[in-house]
């Protein structure tokens, strides 16, 4: 465990026992943290607490006041979670559960999560045991054949939406795709995690997925899938001298990987 996560784990668990003694009945770590790939600055810090009741509209509120304060104190690591009651995840084999999801310090809203979804799969398969069993023994199982379906239609509505607001002018995804090398990682590598995962049935970290494509994908796109890479892993020397022909490679490797997906 990285020490500035520890830092963000002693302070959070600080606060829930003081607040919110004996809520927990578990809580897991998951994402890039389970992949060897956390990096602080960059990763946000995922995690599925199981709570042993219901949670009522005070303790949604003190929920609240602890992840503000927490992303307050230690912005450079989001703890972004979900808050799950202990029933609702034991039934998730017949029905979608419902949680409480937090993100970058504020409560997204009451979301559901399948058993056949990347973040199900991930915490059975990937999520660490920092409180409770380990996550392989949940009941439920993944249909990998639904799960791939769910991905397909993440390419075909939000990175399909996403590319074209990124080649819309003079969109602001237009100029961030110039201007901010995130946004090249996020969309060139973010696609081809999708791809190695309906490739192998499995998940990989960011950095992983560019280099799995790199030797599954025409020559023609190593240099933009080695830009992506580097970006991600810190790097902020560009191995492109041009910023348009940067961005004009990520938007047309995007293109090209949705298409061999969605044919998959």
């Amino acid at each position: 465990m990285p020490e500035q996560v520890q830092t963000v784990l002693d302070q959070y668990f600080a606060r829930m026992n003081k607040d919110l003694p004996g809520l927990l009945e578990a809580f897991y770590l998951f994402g890039s943290i389970s992949l060897a790939s956390f990096q602080e600055g960059v990763s946000d810090l995922d995690f599925a607490a199981v709570t042993c009741r219901p949670l009522t509209e005070q303790e949604v509120k003190v929920l609240e006041r602890i992840h503000f304060d927490l992303e307050k104190s230690r912005p450079k690591i989001s703890l972004d979670g979900r808050y799950i009651w202990k029933a609702d995840l034991e039934s998730i084999e017949d029905q979608d559960c419902p949680y409480y999801y937090f993100n970058s310090g504020r409560l997204v809203g009451l979301e559901r999560l399948s058993k056949n979804s990347v973040d199900a799969f991930q915490l059975k398969h990937y999520g660490m045991a920092i409180i409770g069993p380990s996550p392989q023994t949940f009941g439920y199982t993944i249909d990998w054949d639904v799960l791939t379906r769910n991905m397909k239609l993440n390419l075909e509505h939000y990175w399909l939406n996403w590319k074209r607001r990124a080649e819309k002018f003079p969109s602001l995804p237009y100029f961030g795709m110039l201007m901010k090398g995130w946004m090249i990682e996020w969309g060139v590598l973010g696609v081809s995690r999708i791809y190695y995962s309906i490739k192998e049935r499995d998940l990989i970290s960011k950095s992983g997925a560019g280099q799995y494509a790199m030797r599954h994908v025409p020559a023609r796109w190593q240099p933009i899938l080695r830009e992506s890479i580097r970006l991600r892993e810190g790097n902020s020397k560009s191995l492109y001298l041009n910023v348009f022909k940067r961005r004009q490679d990520a938007l047309a490797y995007m293109d090209y990987m949705i298409k061999e997906c969605l044919n998959e």
